[in-house]
């Protein structure tokens, strides 16, 4: 109330506030000082302090990959993709149209990706270490992206299957994304993703065994890269 009767008295509106944050300090049993320090505190982000999260994010993410059983896990999920790839392949048909069991293929493939992550990286691999679960969450939005593609196409017409080779551009995208936030290494299968995508346009008829193959071999590679660069994980 002691607020109030200054405004109306007409005190100026830096002296009001100062009486404002005394009350408050007062309800919260703190001094002004540290009301004052609070706010200070409370300022934006730096690009330093930006560059200090990303290198803490790294650094996260190195710790984790000096466990050996994630290039086992990235190495198994590429063989899961891989083979899923190439019954995909086997079903494919000159003429593209509506099928069922793609939509089989992918959903017990997905399933075989958690059960290889969870028999090769381990329980709750997606909670050990805040990289990995950021990284997670991108590919889990890279899925959600590569099948609303297929609904997308499916409903303006599957007789051209163009969802296949943008499956290679969203790759690119996942990729590069990691690239940026943990190492530069991942634009290398970036570009070969989008080089992927190209070729899947190119050759249409061959266009799941491409993807399943690159997939493979960028995964392989990542693993590789993992156990040169962390001795632990060999």
């Amino acid at each position: 109330m002691g607020s109030f009767r200054m405004i109306g008295s007409g005190v100026g509106a830096k002296e009001t506030m100062k009486v404002v944050y005394q009350e408050k300090a007062f309800l919260r049993g703190t001094s002004v000082p540290s009301l004052t320090e609070e706010m200070r505190s409370a300022r934006p982000a730096t690009p330093a302090d930006l560059d200090g999260w990303r290198d803490s994010l790294r650094n996260d993410m190195s710790r984790e990959l000096d466990d050996p059983r994630w290039p086992r896990a990235l190495i198994g999920v590429g063989s899961v993709h891989l083979v899923a790839f190439i019954v995909c392949q086997v079903l494919s048909e000159p003429v593209s149209r509506k099928d069922l069991r793609y939509l089989a293929i992918w959903f017990v493939e997905l399933v075989g990706v958690f059960v290889a992550m969870r028999l090769l990286a381990g329980r709750h691999w997606i909670r050990r270490s805040a990289a990995v679960n950021l990284a997670a969450k991108l590919w889990t939005t890279f899925l959600i992206l590569s099948f609303n593609v297929v609904a997308l196409n499916s409903l303006i017409g599957i007789e051209l299957p163009w969802f296949k080779p943008v499956w290679g551009t969203l790759s690119t995208f996942f990729l590069a994304s990691l690239a940026w936030l943990f190492s530069p290494l991942f634009f290398i299968p970036a570009v070969q993703m989008w080089a992927t995508g190209l070729l899947m346009a190119v050759l249409p008829d061959y266009a799941y065994l491409t993807y399943g193959v690159s997939w493979w071999i960028a995964l392989l590679g990542v693993a590789v890269a993992i156990r040169r660069k962390h001795p632990q994980a060999a």
